[in-house]
């Protein structure tokens, strides 16, 4: 699947870490500081930025992160494994949110059809809070949310499980909140977003299939 208005960087395989729990690292960066994933963005502002950085705590000592600092608040950049598709999952996303003035939010996307057309998971830092919002013609509408410090400067771990029309969102083991929407129940890629002039580091990415 391809996607418009999408810049293709590098690409590398899914690592499957064991056939027995079927976990995948969805890159994010390559063991030798590139950026494993197709940059993009949805709304206004300057094109996105986004960079491996040195970091020990990142996989192979690497993090992804956007580096533009653009405030303008309708600019979302996106960095979207075109490999990893699925529609249910199980997935975890480390992250770090480290500067920014507008905004300063870490994003898990998935189900993606489009650069304006997919599901957003969003922390924030500044508001305090975990949103699930759905992307639409390049629009967001909120499904669900609830109100939760995030704090900066250090490791988060956002856990997303989907199966269908239902989402279940977690934050540092603890369960936030669950949701429905039917409005895109198709496969699609996944990967990380950001908002205005977030600087958040992203380490890992880890997928299972959903518990049955």
């Amino acid at each position: 699947m391809r996607f418009p208005f999408l810049i293709p960087l590098l690409l590398v395989p899914i690592l499957v870490a064991t056939p027995a729990s079927a976990q995948l690292l969805v890159p994010l960066t390559t063991p030798d500081g590139r950026v494993a994933c197709t940059q993009g963005m949805t709304g206004i502002g300057r094109p996105a930025a986004w960079q491996a950085l040195a970091d020990p705590d990142g996989p192979s000592g690497w993090v992804l992160a956007e580096t533009a600092a653009d405030p303008a608040d309708l600019r979302f950049p996106l960095c979207i494994n075109e490999q990893a598709v699925l529609r249910d999952l199980d997935a975890t996303l480390r992250f770090k949110p480290v500067s920014g003035v507008r905004a300063r939010v870490a994003g898990f996307m998935f189900r993606a059809q489009s650069a304006n057309d997919y599901y957003v998971v969003r922390a924030s830092a500044l508001e305090g809070s975990v949103r699930l919002y759905r992307m639409e013609k390049g629009k967001r509408r909120q499904v669900g949310g609830k109100d939760v410090p995030v704090e900066s400067g250090k490791w988060h771990s956002l856990r997303v499980v989907v199966v269908s029309d239902r989402f279940e969102v977690m934050l540092d083991g603890e369960s936030l909140f669950s949701a429905t929407d039917r409005t895109l129940i198709q496969a699609g890629p996944m990967g990380v977003w950001s908002q205005a002039d977030s600087v958040t580091y992203y380490g890992s990415l880890l997928v299972n299939p959903p518990p049955r």
